[in-house]
This record gives C-alpha cells, sequence and structure tokens, in this order.
C-alpha cells in the first residue's frame, strides 16, 4: 500500500476527469485559453514567416493583427490543435511514467548523478508543469518555424501567390509580385525583381487580383478570330 501512495506522489496531480468536469463547467475560460493559445501561436507564426524577407513585421501591427493572425492561418489552427494533444500525451508519459520516476528519485537521491531524476523522470507536480511548458515551447517554435520556412520558400523559389496590384506605388511597373499578407492598416508584398519586401499602406491600394484568377478568366473568354484576305 505504501509502495502505491510514493509512486501516485510522482504521478500529475491533473486528472483528466476533473479537467473535463471544469471544462465544461466553466466554457467560458476554456475558450479563453484555446484563443489566447492561437494568438500566442498567430504571434510567432508572423515573426517567424516575415523574418525570411528580412522585414521587421511587428512595427506595422496593431493588436488585433496579432489576435486573428493565427486564425487566418489553417496550418497554424491545426498546429494549435497538435499542441493540446501533445501537452495530454506529456500527461499520459507523467502517469505511466510513475514507477520509473520513483525508482530513479531514490536510486540517485544524492550526489551529481542526482540531475537524472530531473531529465527522465517526474519528481513532482511543478516539475510536471515545467515539463509541458517546456514540451510545447520546443514544439511550436519548431513546427511553426518550419510551416513558416516552406511557406516561405515557395514564394521565393517558385513565386506563389502572384498578384495583380493595382497602387500608386507600383503604377507602371511590369515587375512580379507576391502577396505575403496583410494587416488592418498595411499590404505586405514581395518584389521578385527586385528581390525585397514592399510595404503599402491599405489606402494607397485600389485592388488586388490573384494572377491565376485572372489567367482562368482570359482562357474563358470567347475569342472572335476575323480572317482579312
Amino acid at each position: 500500500m505504501s509502495g502505491k501512495l510514493e509512486i501516485e506522489k510522482y504521478r500529475p496531480k491533473l486528472k483528466m476527469a476533473n479537467l473535463f468536469s471544469f471544462a465544461t463547467t466553466h466554457p467560458g475560460l476554456l475558450i479563453f485559453v484555446v484563443y489566447a493559445t492561437t494568438a500566442i501561436a498567430g504571434f510567432i507564426y508572423l515573426i517567424t514567416f516575415y523574418s525570411y524577407f528580412a522585414l521587421e513585421v511587428t512595427i506595422y501591427l496593431e493588436i488585433t493583427d496579432i489576435l486573428v493572425a493565427g486564425i487566418k492561418d489553417p496550418m497554424v489552427m491545426l498546429m494549435v490543435l497538435g499542441a493540446f494533444s501533445m501537452a495530454l500525451f506529456v500527461w499520459i508519459v507523467a502517469y505511466v511514467q510513475a514507477p520509473l520516476s520513483a525508482w530513479l528519485d531514490n536510486k540517485f537521491e544524492k550526489g551529481f548523478l542526482r540531475i537524472i531524476p530531473l531529465f527522465v523522470g517526474v519528481s513532482g507536480a511543478r516539475s510536471f508543469w515545467w515539463m509541458t511548458f517546456l514540451v510545447l515551447a520546443v514544439y511550436f517554435y519548431t513546427f511553426i518555424n518550419i510551416h513558416s520556412k516552406n511557406k516561405a520558400k515557395l514564394i521565393l523559389d517558385e513565386k506563389h501567390d502572384l498578384v495583380f496590384i493595382d497602387a500608386e506605388a507600383t503604377k507602371g511597373s511590369t515587375d512580379e509580385y507576391s502577396l505575403l499578407g496583410t494587416s488592418m492598416n498595411y499590404v505586405f508584398l514581395y518584389n521578385h525583381q527586385a528581390k525585397r519586401a514592399l510595404v503599402l499602406p491599405l489606402e494607397s491600394v485600389n485592388s488586388i487580383e490573384p494572377k491565376t484568377a485572372v489567367k482562368e478568366l482570359v482562357e474563358t473568354l470567347p475569342v472572335d478570330v476575323e480572317l482579312v484576305n
């Protein structure tokens, strides 16, 4: 009996049944946590994505842009869902690993090797939460950075998201532009010929149209050919 109590000490104090009960009782708090996580993920995405274009995007953003950044990108939303799944995975590992954590804690009770239980086992509730936070931080940085890099590479190397833009700053230009994104007050473009980012105030832009949409429209228009002898 004492051995069971000893093992329970190393298991997360948070029970899934209690968490589910709390979430159903306080749905507003649950929505806030999910939304806050999405906002943090979206902010990380903005920083990492625009860094590939040497653009310090934060100086052009309002707080509203940061709050909706994660919602605007489906992949970021998917990563948020993965983050909660990862937290559940950490909980399962810590729960199952409790006997090993107890053994390690007793085995390496003193000396330099005392560091082993801190990295391999879960010595208590506080270490569980720290481990969860560390895993989620690494998860977010790694996967959002991979997503940002792949998306930026498609624009830089394969000229994805090309647009026709009608604006004062681009009038008469034959350069090709890709749309990087928008904020409440600005439009972010990438000039493929100049190889640099371009930031335009939203009020200076008359229209933006995807090149693929224009191309498809031209291809579907009837063409009358008149032969002149």
